[in-house]
């Protein structure tokens, strides 16, 4: 069942994006429309034909981006779900993204339209302007190595065996795995902010990434 609350949101939308209306088809109401793309001088570069229909767990997830006017190839390789809908980002990325509650009008603002203005450059340049996860497991070892800063695969699997744990330290306390700073300066956020998607990282690290690094031995996390 989609949300209420996204049917609710999506009834304001209108009036700040004029191009786009709340449609309601077989029960379900969602956005329909144009979304208009702009440089810094207001200059419109593009125009997008969309759909934007609500998730179950709206507003802790993105609402779902349908671009339909087939502007960009409908692949992986174009961060495009098998669905068609837009990959705009990792599901443990979102899930800490929206734990406070992302609303419609703040994710067509700060994710869509980002998203799409990537799409177009790299049309016209050949690849994306803000850089990319890499597709399935090394998309998920770059998502973790960014909030974690790992020295080692093992580090990793040990970072997210403190996190299932639910250690806490003394704000004092050294970082356990830097022993050169404070936690608090150091690893507390990011741990925190991962501790939200426990499921995931059970899940990644069982099922995934350690059978992963079992096998590839010699890998190298990447500096990101």
């Amino acid at each position: 069942m989609i949300s209420s609350q996204f049917e609710k949101d999506i009834l304001e939308i209108p009036q700040h994006y004029d191009k786009l209306e709340v449609v309601t088809q077989n029960g379900e109401k969602f956005l329909s429309g144009e979304i208009e793309i702009k440089d810094g001088e207001g200059k419109i570069w593009e125009t997008y034909s969309v759909l934007i229909k609500g998730s179950r767990q709206y507003p802790n997830m993105f609402p779902i981006l349908f671009e339909t006017g087939n502007a960009f190839p409908k692949i992986a390789d174009w961060h495009v779900n098998i669905d068609e809908s837009c990959c705009i980002d990792v599901p443990e990325s979102e899930m800490i993204i929206c734990k406070k509650g992302l609303r419609v009008k703040e994710f067509i603002k700060t994710y869509a339209i980002p998203y799409l203005a990537n799409q177009k450059y790299r049309e016209l340049e050949g690849y994306y302007l803000y850089g990319e996860y890499s597709h399935g497991i090394f998309g998920k070892i770059e998502f973790y190595q960014s909030k974690l800063k790992a020295s080692s695969p093992l580090q990793m699997v040990q970072m997210f065996d403190f996190i299932l744990k639910g250690r806490i330290l003394n704000r004092t306390a050294k970082c356990p795995f830097c022993h050169k700073k404070k936690f608090r300066n150091c690893h507390k956020n990011a741990f925190e902010e991962l501790s939200l998607i426990k499921p995931y990282i059970y899940f990644d690290g069982k099922e995934q990434l350690i059978p992963f690094f079992k096998q590839n031995p010699n890998y190298i996390l990447p500096k990101l």
